[in-house]
This record gives C-alpha cells, sequence and structure tokens, in this order.
C-alpha cells in the first residue's frame, strides 16, 4: 500500500475512533438527561399527589369550617332561645311575684282587720270581767236597792228604799232619788196618794233636783188618774217654768194640750 492510502487508513480509523467517543458522551449526557427527566417526572408526581393532597386538605378544612360555622350558628341560635326563655321565666316569675305580693297585702290586711277585731273583743271581754268583778263585790244597801229597782224587781226595792228613807243616813241627790224610785213604783202600782205623797216631798224638799221633770210629770197623770184635771194642769205649767230644758217639758206640753 503506499504512503496515501496508510495516511487515508489512519485518518479513518482516528476519524472512526473520534467518532467512536463522542458516542458515549453523548450517551451518558442522554442518560443525565434521561435521569433529569425522570426525576422531573417523579417531581411533577410528587407535585401531583401533593397538589391533590393540598386540595384534599383545603376541602376537609372547608368542611371543617364549615361544620363549625354551622355549630356556631346553631350555639348562637340555641343561646339566644336560651336566652329568650329566661326573659320569659322572669316575666313569669315577675308575675307570680307581684300577685304573691298582693297576696300577702291582702292577708296583712285581713290580719290587721282580725286583730283590731279580735282586741275590740278582747277589750269587751276584759270590760264584761271587770264589771263582773265590781258585780261580784259587796253592794251597798243603797246599790242593792238601785240594782233591784233597775230590774223591776220593785217587790225588794221598794222596801230597801223605804228602809233607807227611814234610816235618815241620805240627805241631797241620794235622798232625792230614793223619793222619786218610791214615787214611780208607788205610781205603777197605782197606790195614787203614797204616789202623790212621794213626788210631793220630793218637789218641796228638793225643789232644784232634776228628778222633779219626771216626778211633776208622773204626780200630773196621777192627779188625772184621780180626775183633778186643774190639779193635773198646774203641775205641768210648773214643770214647764222650772225645768223648760227637762226632756219632761215636752211630754208636759204635749199632755197639756189632750187635757
Amino acid at each position: 500500500m503506499n504512503k496515501r492510502g496508510l495516511s487515508l487508513v489512519a485518518l479513518s480509523t482516528v476519524l472512526i475512533l473520534s467518532s467512536s467517543c463522542k458516542t458515549q458522551e453523548e450517551i451518558k449526557r442522554e442518560q443525565m438527561v434521561d435521569n433529569l427527566a425522570l426525576q422531573m417526572t417523579e417531581g411533577q408526581k410528587v407535585n401531583a399527589n401533593t397538589t391533590v393532597r393540598l386540595q384534599q386538605i383545603e376541602e376537609r378544612l372547608g368542611m371543617v369550617s364549615g361544620q363549625i360555622e354551622e355549630t356556631d350558628y346553631k350555639s348562637k341560635q340555641e343561646f339566644q332561645q336560651s336566652v329568650s326563655t329566661l326573659h320569659e321565666k322572669i316575666s313569669v316569675l315577675e308575675e307570680s311575684n307581684k300577685a304573691y305580693k298582693e297576696s300577702i297585702t291582702q292577708i296583712e290586711a285581713k290580719l290587721e282587720a282580725q286583730e283590731k277585731f279580735l282586741n275590740k273583743i278582747l277589750k269587751t271581754l276584759n270590760s264584761l270581767t271587770n264589771k263582773k268583778k265590781i258585780s261580784n263585790k259587796k253592794k251597798t244597801p243603797f246599790e242593792q236597792a238601785i240594782s233591784n229597782y233597775k230590774a223591776g224587781k220593785y217587790n225588794k226595792a221598794k222596801p230597801q228604799f223605804e228602809a233607807l228613807l227611814a234610816s235618815g243616813k241620805f240627805k241631797g241627790t241620794n235622798e232625792a232619788r230614793i223619793l222619786h224610785s218610791l214615787g214611780i213604783m208607788a205610781y205603777v202600782e197605782k197606790d195614787n196618794q203614797a204616789a202623790m205623797g212621794y213626788f210631793g216631798k220630793l218637789f218641796t224638799e228638793h225643789s232644784k233636783s232634776g228628778y222633779n221633770g219626771s216626778g211633776l210629770l208622773h204626780l200630773a197623770k196621777t192627779f188625772v188618774r184621780l180626775g183633778e184635771k186643774e190639779q193635773a194642769k198646774e203641775t205641768l205649767n210648773e214643770l214647764i217654768k222650772r225645768f223648760p230644758k227637762h226632756r219632761r217639758a215636752q211630754d208636759a206640753k204635749k199632755m197639756l194640750k189632750t187635757l
């Protein structure tokens, strides 16, 4: 082979060798690219999974947030309802308390009225007890005679008054009362002479005594009973003249009109 041919062969060999070296680098580069592409693909998958998870988390968070808001809304409604119920109960309690106070006031008024009534009864009972105590005390002969006279027990009162008058121990008003009482009992018993005697003595010995108002009126009635109308008129006029303000003076005026 000539020298030129050897050179071509050598050049070809170098070119082949040179071409073979570039191919390996390219392979390495391609492998690196492939690895990077694979890594990128894996990264993209990871990112995609992460994105999905994030979306799921966001959805869950949204659901939880919705539940929280719903729970919060329900809680607020329940709280407002509870507050409203409490207000209603307070209103009912206030009305009940008002009614209770009014009832207490009425009860207190009734108790006060009952207390007053009981006090009145107690006073009456005490008064009756005191009167009973006084009545249980030993009465004087004068008091016994007055008591029997007021009770209409003339059969007992008459001898008692007669004994008191005969004793001479009673003067003034007490004697005037004895004479008046004896005169009235004689008038009731239609003992006209005794009645005129007692009423006459009452007027002559106790001319200013208030008992003469009744005494003179009954004396006039005694005269009428005996048919002595003129004596009755004079007696009635004397009564009106001496005792014009006495309640028996009006009776005397009425009686004069009938005579």
